[in-house]
């Protein structure tokens, strides 16, 4: 039971995990907002292609089990956007600061059609590369709809309670679901920096924030890790009680070092937010969860394993962030 700290979203149907890693640009922000809804009520056709066929589906196959029939049927047929993406991986890069902020911003206007080739001033081999991209997620989206597409969504109709987890959003993307979906809950899951970089750190590059990955050798990594987060936690914060503001009793906050030091009061004020009743089973699982957590010490290791220079410089660069969450650093 290990986390970086997310954004949870209930929609007494409706959750929500969001993670934190980079500055997400105005467009992008109600892109998430738009895919979170179709996602959330259903709508599977309005999905993009990528979502219904994306490699992690199968990557933590061990995490699909209320979407077990809808993973099987992409097994039977072979279904994956991964090849799709070797077309564009080397132009476009496989993760978020891999290339630099205008070639990704020049990627998504290519991909959505805001921009041609021509215009964009590219080489003559780059049109090929996203021409391709485009024909192998078209074959894919149809292959994905014969198949499996109505499998999904009767998968999330069938469900009164309905959970996701999104990688890479913010609180900013939460205030046009809160307004659009009145039985949507979030819950705002934080951890302390320090724990986030050691934890990132130790874990593989995957793992890590992209924008510190090359940081100079004579720079802390730990450091650099945890001013990223805690700059766009801070901010995430900020909106956050903003939309309390908006929203009362719709959102909870919740550390989580709070959660393993107290972990059936934080889970019984979960559906407390969600007006439902725990269920026993559910509970002792996510008991036996934060047992193992507690007993790795998972929100106490970085005291240990830390530098005294870098505890402090992180306690003063992120003032902002405990200050917020009214917290000693």
């Amino acid at each position: 039971m290990e986390t970086d700290g997310f954004i949870t979203l209930f929609d007494v149907d409706f959750l929500l995990l969001v993670y934190f890693n980079r500055t997400i640009p105005p467009v992008e922000i109600k892109a998430v907002s738009k895919f979170l809804f179709h996602l959330l009520t259903g709508n599977v056709n309005k999905l993009p292609t990528e979502t219904l066929v994306h490699k992690f589906w199968t990557t933590f196959d061990y995490e699909q089990k209320q979407g077990n029939k809808y993973l099987a049927c992409l097994r039977k047929h072979h279904l994956t956007a991964e090849q799709c993406y070797r077309s564009i991986g080397p132009y476009c890069g496989s993760q978020f600061g891999e290339k630099p902020p205008d070639r990704m911003e020049q990627c998504r206007q290519l991909l959505a059609n805001e921009i041609n080739a021509a215009s964009a001033g590219v080489n003559e081999t780059t049109p090929r590369m996203f021409n391709n991209y485009r024909s192998c997620i078209q074959n894919g989206r149809h292959r994905v709809d014969a198949h499996c597409t109505e499998v999904l969504r009767k998968t999330i109709i069938d469900r009164r309670l309905r959970v996701t987890k999104v990688v890479r959003a913010t609180m900013d993307s939460m205030g046009p679901l809160l307004r659009a979906l009145p039985t949507m809950r979030v819950i705002h899951l934080i951890r302390d920096p320090r724990a986030v970089a050691l934890s990132r750190i130790r874990f593989d590059d995957s793992g890590r924030g992209a924008y510190t990955k090359y940081i100079p050798k004579s720079e802390s990594p730990v450091i650099a890790e945890a001013l990223l987060y805690c700059h766009h936690v801070t901010a995430d914060i900020r909106s956050r009680l903003a939309l309390e503001r908006e929203f009362p009793g719709r959102i909870l906050s919740m550390r989580y070092e709070d959660v393993l030091a107290n972990p059936e009061q934080r889970f019984r004020d979960i559906y407390k937010l969600l007006d439902e009743l725990v269920p026993k089973a559910t509970l002792e699982k996510m008991l036996k969860i934060a047992r193992t957590g507690q007993t790795m010490n998972l929100s106490t290791k970085w005291q240990n394993n830390l530098k005294h220079e870098e505890k402090i410089t992180v306690a003063r660069q992120c003032a902002e962030f405990y200050r917020l969450l009214n917290i000693s650093a």
